[in-house]
């Protein structure tokens, strides 16, 4: 399928605003991933479910580029701010994804296919009283928990947000020359402490609403933080949804 959008993003609740927006026409299983194919603004769009974590969204990934061959590749969800600079809804998007384990793997957006998109992005309005913020993303294997653990993360690294799937999305859209953008909605503040739920999820990288829910019943001191997460998500994927509308819309 030619001159397609690919947007991808880890769990359902990330892609959730784009995917009501869609006027879909087709469901596709992508191994323990999924695709919905539609219309958006005119264009023909797959929004892709990858599930959490690297592998997974590495995964799916190779399966959209052979499967649908898309003109350009947008990795859209969440991240956690490594910076106070970053609030809760604000939106970032990446001029650099590094990975931790070695610089040889970082990926800059150097490509001229790549800066027309980035450039593209910069000059699309965010919604209102939304900072709009381009910098270093990490890509990292676990959750970050700790705010003290966020700080030593950007300062090692001199990054600004942190994430889980980007880096392999955009290795693989180096690969086969495809161009690509990353934007992220700030879900939690470099002071904001997480709880661990890596436990939640389930074999398709998805969280389980019934894991979690268990998780609230035997550490019932964590209900304040989920809530809180839960109300910060919502606000992040509001702010994505509509500034990847207003992008996608030019």
């Amino acid at each position: 399928m030619n001159e397609t959008i690919a947007i991808l993003g880890a769990v359902s609740e990330e892609i959730a605003g784009i995917k009501r927006k869609i006027n879909i026409s087709d469901r596709v299983r992508l191994d323990k991933s999924e695709a919905w194919f539609g219309k958006w603004h005119g264009k023909n769009i797959v929004l892709v479910r990858t599930g959490v974590g690297r592998k997974r969204a590495k995964n799916a990934t190779h399966q959209v580029i052979d499967k649908f061959n898309p003109e350009v590749i947008i990795s859209m969800g969440y991240a956690g701010a490594l910076t106070e600079e970053l609030n809760v809804g604000d939106l970032f998007v990446a001029s650099t994804i590094l990975s931790p384990e070695s610089d040889s793997m970082s990926f800059d957006m150097g490509d001229p296919k790549n800066l027309k998109w980035l450039e593209l992005t910069k000059k699309t309005p965010p919604p209102e009283n939304v900072k709009l913020k381009v910098g270093r993303l990490i890509t990292v294997d676990m959750v970050v928990h700790t705010p003290d653990a966020k700080k030593e993360l950007g300062n090692r690294f001199r990054a600004e947000a942190v994430e889980m799937e980007t880096l392999e999305i955009a290795l693989l859209t180096r690969l086969n020359k495809i161009p690509f953008i990353s934007i992220r909605g700030i879900s939690d503040a470099v002071n904001h402490e997480l709880i661990d739920s890596s436990s939640f999820l389930g074999n398709d990288g998805e969280i389980s609403k019934l894991r979690a829910g268990w998780y609230v019943l035997t550490h019932p001191k964590s209900l304040k933080n989920v809530f809180s997460l839960r109300s910060n998500t919502q606000i992040a994927t509001q702010n994505l949804t509509d500034f990847i509308s207003r992008l996608i819309s030019t």
